[in-house]
């Protein structure tokens, strides 16, 4: 295996033997002429990948699709039936919020064992007092792990994999336990892990975290890998697929059997676009917009504009826009919103805002109806380039039709002294204290 590789899979695949009574397995055992009594269910299938050294990786999935069979194959936890993998270095793995823990030791006693289990002989105490800081739990860490909370076990469980310089991480969706300041501590223990060059193995369905802070990703679906990408390319296709009725099309698309679709302009549509000055719209800057509709609902006309209703793509840090798309629905339907969202070039949400969590929905919309939706927004971001979504919405948040990535722009700070992606208007000032 090449040294930069962390983590190799070749042509794993696991099976299961499914016998419809208890009965059918000791029949197959004695039958003198090996006649099969089980059918095979396969829970992964010849899944091939390599995963490099420093890389963290995010896994998504929908239920089902063999996500944690392939993190225990990996662990070593379960054995492929078929297959070859190889891992480079030690490996560490949070399973479940009391993995590798035992119920009638406590905390310290747990930490003890963990360490002796990875032949950490140096620096016990200095560890030990590292893992306790970060689970934080006070004097339950002389209290036996059964009389833990789940949350606690978490911080516990967490600590312990992480604070024993694992060279492969495997996280399964444990970041999805505990109170905000305590994921922040997990997510900041990832960081330095991949800053010192571990590789960070991440499964998660909260496509938000794996692009946030993943650097690669794959989608499994019936037990495959279908597609590995860049983590918004994959986290967009993952969300596709799990809100789309038409589950084969979105497979076909990701597969390359069918081009994604892709909106027809008219060329009416063209010549009546109005042009505004050339510092802020850019004709050719556009966006490849995803669509996605469960029902016959059309999006179109998405666009930003300026105080004085021109097109732009070009904003400027504290200008008032407004951001708008129109509606036409080919079937009627009762209580309709609508929805936007902003995101970076990489994915990451910056902010959302729908209908019906600010006012009442529309009640009832009939076939043909055409709506023109409408944002007032001052524009607080930075210096980057964005994209935003634009989505109808029925019955209090079920999506019915979505335009990924509808309209990208790109915005101008007056404040070059500013950096990140949000403008908090702050002002700096100081005074010289007198001496006591």
């Amino acid at each position: 295996m090449h040294k930069n590789i962390a983590v190799k899979l070749h042509n794993i695949s696991k099976v299961y033997k499914l016998y419809d009574k208890p009965i059918d397995r000791l029949k197959e055992s004695l039958h003198p002429l090996k006649k099969k009594y089980h059918k095979e269910f396969y829970a992964l299938k010849n899944i091939n990948l390599e995963i490099k050294k420093g890389e963290v990786l995010g896994i998504v999935g929908v239920n089902g699709a063999g996500k944690s069979t392939l993190l225990k194959i990996i662990a070593g936890v379960l054995t492929p039936t078929s297959g070859r993998i190889t891992i480079n270095g030690k490996i560490n793995a949070i399973l479940e919020l009391s993995s590798g823990l035992k119920g009638e030791m406590t905390g310290r006693q747990n930490i003890k064992l963990n360490l002796q289990i990875n032949d950490i002989e140096e620096n016990t105490k200095q560890i030990t007092q590292e893992i306790i800081d970060f689970a934080d739990i006070g004097d339950h860490i002389d209290q036996p792990v059964k009389t833990y909370s789940s949350g606690m076990k978490a911080r516990l469980g967490f600590g312990l994999a992480t604070s024993t310089d694992p060279d492969v991480l495997i996280v399964d969706e444990v970041l999805a336990v505990g109170d905000v300041l305590f994921q922040r501590k997990c997510y900041h223990r990832i960081e330095k892990l991949f800053k010192d060059g571990k590789t960070v193995i991440f499964v998660s369905h909260n496509a938000q975290s794996v692009v946030e802070f993943c650097s690669n990703a794959i989608l499994l679906y019936d037990r495959e890998i279908i597609l590995e990408d860049n983590p918004k390319k994959v986290t967009d296709y993952y969300q596709k697929l799990v809100f789309s009725k038409d589950k084969k099309k979105v497979i076909d698309e990701i597969t390359g059997k069918q081009l994604p679709e892709v909106k027809k302009v008219e060329k009416k549509a063209i010549k009546k676009e109005v042009l505004t000055d050339k510092e802020f719209y850019l004709p050719d800057f556009k966006s490849k917009q995803q669509f996605e509709k469960n029902f016959e609902v059309d999006i179109f006309d998405v666009e930003i504009l300026d105080e004085n209703n021109q097109k732009v793509n070009i904003l400027q840090t504290e200008k008032n826009y407004t951001y708008q798309y129109k509606v036409k629905f080919l079937n009627s339907f009762d209580n309709v919103s609508f929805g936007m969202h902003v995101k970076t070039i990489k994915g990451l949400g910056l902010t959302s805002s729908s209908l019906h969590k600010q006012q009442e929905p529309v009640k009832k919309v009939s076939k043909n109806d055409i709506y023109i939706i409408t944002w007032n927004l001052k524009c607080n971001l930075l210096a980057n380039t964005y994209l935003t979504n634009a989505g109808v919405f029925i019955n209090n948040g079920e999506k019915i039709s979505r335009v990924v990535d509808a309209y990208i722009f790109k915005v101008k700070s007056k404040n070059d002294f500013k950096t990140g992606l949000i403008d908090l208007n702050q002002q700096i000032n100081y005074k010289r204290l007198e001496n006591t």
